[in-house]
């Protein structure tokens, strides 16, 4: 994995194997930069698990969203989640990331 790759799933993105839920996460900024800069290398199905750790903080944690991530951040969700093929797969990694940040949000 590259940088911003190890850094979300040190997170909380539910990539790759089962790691221990996060007990702090960067700074905002670093998340932010992080993400956006990630989201143009991935393909569609790389994104599954990106969109599903947006989708929960959007969703769980809205003002800590926008203060976060703002309209860039859900304009990349809305795109993530209209490629998904499989919304089974989306549902599941979106509590493993909600119970994934629950801890530190």
């Amino acid at each position: 994995m590259d940088d911003e790759a190890d850094l979300l799933a040190n997170a909380g993105v539910p990539v790759g194997p089962p790691r221990p839920a996060p007990r702090m996460l960067p700074d905002d900024a670093e998340l932010r930069r992080a993400t956006l800069a990630l989201a143009s290398r991935l393909t569609a199905e790389e994104t599954v698990p990106y969109a599903a750790w947006l989708g929960a903080w959007e969703h769980h944690w809205p003002s800590r969203f926008e203060r976060v991530f703002g309209a860039e951040g859900r304009a990349l969700h809305a795109r993530w989640r209209a490629e998904i093929v499989d919304p089974n797969r989306y549902l599941k990694l979106r509590r493993i990331a909600i119970e994934n940040l629950s801890g530190v949000l």
